[in-house]
């Protein structure tokens, strides 16, 4: 084997490694061609592509990509091809086009196959090839590739938490202008936009904020201002509008509303001073328990009867205790407010008070809906951003604040309460949770009970008891429209109770089949029979705009019915036998506020609280 000289292996090894980084230059550089050639826009849809803004700020079509050159050392023909990461050719764009030196040409892609008539090329990164044909010298931009996306980003919120705080179950819970951490699936986006929606206000949900954020981090702040104010009390749904690098768009959620169980972690509850009170009757004389979130603030609050002015009791707390203990007054039943007010936020929630002692012995029992309140309180119990409501056919927390202060019926239901008061007509009073759980008054040792106002969802053991009660000879009265014609299951117990999903009743617990409300058109509620002796001399009701058709149960027969209505097809006032008992059921909105001043109305609820007294 012959031996190179030292000198002349050492120029060898020059030789090659000089060869070496000459090669490695030309495939890095491309020095045939110049012009900064790069796909525009560098990602694409060519099946929906919108028009954005491309790399210089102009408006141009996402659905095809271009590249721009020119040849630097000599004119050519070139040809233009679209490879895969393998190499191999998907698309040809131009082949056999003359190209004078220092003069630039563009070439076009639209995403498709073949010689451009072919189907859309699968997602994925491809690049353009140039070939320089007389010099035999194919360049790949390996360095600028094409991303083809034709799928829309599906960002996902996927936690809402407060700042610094543990996460927990339900919504982040915050005062204004506390910040919340929000979470998400990051990505590359080119843009990303958190977008702040109000969904406890009627109608849709409401866009009422939005501001930028990094898709890469997957993590933005919100500070709890709305357009640099504390935000307002009420339940937020936090959502995420992005673009990717191919102009395509994509939300979260993806519809508005969006479907149930689609944003369980992104739901804020701003909270200033909220309030929970028993839904249960609290003896009188005894004390009622009422949870205040007042956000550590100090409060004041006030007790009083509702319906009147005076002022029963009051105090403050100055450390923002939780748990506040009122004690009701002795003796009759009554309706209360405990009103509470902490800096410049106030809030007041009912208590309910059965009543005690020689009171306690009364023949009627009047039953109040706190269901029903509950059932329209719109507060999100699991943290989606959507008040969970039974209206909503949501199932719901039983007990939870109540976000708006005093129920929103619960003025036609103390029109009743006040005409008794006002009349001296004595009564007990309880709650339908109440009945169902079988806390407070019973229904035995009553022979009339009165349903005050609309139980638009019976607790579902509720039913059964009062249809028991009317078959062993009670009476039941009901007053208000759109009453027991659903039912909502209780389930658990304490603090993780909870009510529904809402059932629709076919019929009544006593038979009776509910229409809808409608206008009276000004038509007279006339009396069409009276078997039951319920109307005396009354022969119509005057006054009354609009009411429920209440047909009595099927196979009722005349003998043991009575009925005005503005027609023999629509009842509105119901009365008829159930076994050894009573039912009369009264489908006319506003009745119990006509009590005042309509003498037809007043007459007829005295023959029956005469009935319901027997």
């Amino acid at each position: 084997m012959t031996r190179l000289p030292a000198t002349a292996f050492a120029a060898l090894v020059l030789a090659t490694v000089a060869a070496f980084f000459v090669s490695q230059h030309l495939k890095v550089s491309n020095p045939l061609i110049n012009g900064s050639p790069r796909p525009d826009p560098p990602a694409i849809n060519p099946i929906a592509g919108r028009v954005c803004r491309d790399l210089a700020g102009k408006l141009v079509s996402f659905k095809r990509t271009k590249v721009s050159f020119f040849l630097q050392s000599r004119s050519d023909h070139v040809a233009v091809y679209v490879v895969n990461q393998a190499g191999s050719i998907v698309a040809t764009v131009s082949t056999g086009r003359y190209m004078r030196i220092g003069r630039r040409a563009t070439f076009a892609w639209d995403g498709r196959s073949g010689n451009g008539h072919g189907p859309v090329v699968p997602d994925g990164t491809y690049y353009f090839k140039i070939a320089l044909q007389s010099q035999d010298r194919p360049i790949t931009l390996s360095g600028n590739p094409i991303q083809v996306i034709t799928t829309p980003p599906h960002p996902v919120v996927t936690d809402v938490a407060r700042s610094g705080a543990v996460a927990a179950s339900g919504p982040a819970l915050i005062a204004g202008g506390q910040p919340v951490t929000i979470h998400f699936k990051a990505a590359p986006y080119k843009s990303t936009r958190v977008e702040l929606y109000r969904t406890d206000l009627p109608g849709k949900p409401r866009l009422v904020f939005s501001f930028g954020a990094k898709g890469r981090t997957g993590r933005a702040v919100w500070n709890g201002l709305i357009h640099g104010r504390p935000a307002p009390a009420g339940t937020y749904l936090i959502g995420l509008a992005v673009t990717d690098r191919a102009c395509n768009q994509g939300s979260f959620p993806s519809v508005m509303p969006p479907p149930a169980g689609s944003t369980p972690h992104a739901g804020v509850t701003v909270r200033y001073l909220a309030a929970e009170s028993p839904l249960t009757p609290v003896a009188s004389g005894s004390d009622a328990t009422v949870l205040v979130d007042a956000s550590g603030r100090p409060y004041s609050w006030t007790l009083r009867r509702l319906g009147a002015a005076r002022i029963l009791a009051h105090g403050r707390e100055p450390r923002g205790r939780r748990v506040l203990r009122v004690r009701l007054p002795a003796g009759h039943a009554a309706v209360y407010a405990v009103a509470l007010r902490s800096g410049t936020h106030a809030t007041e929630v009912p208590i309910v008070s059965s009543a005690s002692g020689a009171a306690a012995y009364t023949r009627i029992l009047v039953v109040l809906p706190a269901l029903t309140w509950q059932g329209e309180n719109p507060v999100d119990d699991t943290g989606d951003g959507l008040p969970a409501t039974l209206s909503a056919g949501d199932q719901i927390l039983v007990h939870r604040p109540f976000a708006d202060g005093l129920p929103r019926g619960l003025a036609a239901e103390l029109a009743l309460i006040d005409y008794l008061n006002r009349r001296h007509l004595y009564y007990q009073l309880t709650t339908d949770v109440g009945l169902a759980e079988g806390v407070g008054p019973h229904l035995r040792g009553h022979t009339g009970v009165v349903l005050d106002g609309s139980l638009a969802w019976l607790p579902s053991s509720l039913g059964g008891l009062l249809s028991a009660y009317a078959r062993g000879g009670g009476t039941v009265t009901s007053i208000g429209t759109g009453s027991m014609q659903a039912e909502a299951p209780l389930r658990g117990s304490g603090r993780a109770q909870t009510a529904g999903p809402p059932v629709s009743l076919a019929v009544d617990p006593f038979g009776s089949h509910h229409g809808s409300v409608a206008s009276t058109r000004g038509a007279l509620i006339t009396v069409l029979s009276d078997a039951l002796h319920l109307f005396g001399s009354t022969i119509a009701f005057p006054g009354f705009t609009s009411g429920q058709t209440i047909d009595p149960p099927a196979g009722s027969s005349e003998r043991d019915v009575s009925v005005a209505g503005v027609a023999a097809s629509a009842p509105n006032i119901t009365g008829f036998s159930d076994g050894r008992g009573t039912v009369v059921e009264i489908g006319l909105s506003q009745f119990a506020s006509s009590l005042s001043h309509n003498v037809d109305a007043e007459e007829l609820f005295d023959r029956l609280w005469k009935l319901l007294s027997r």
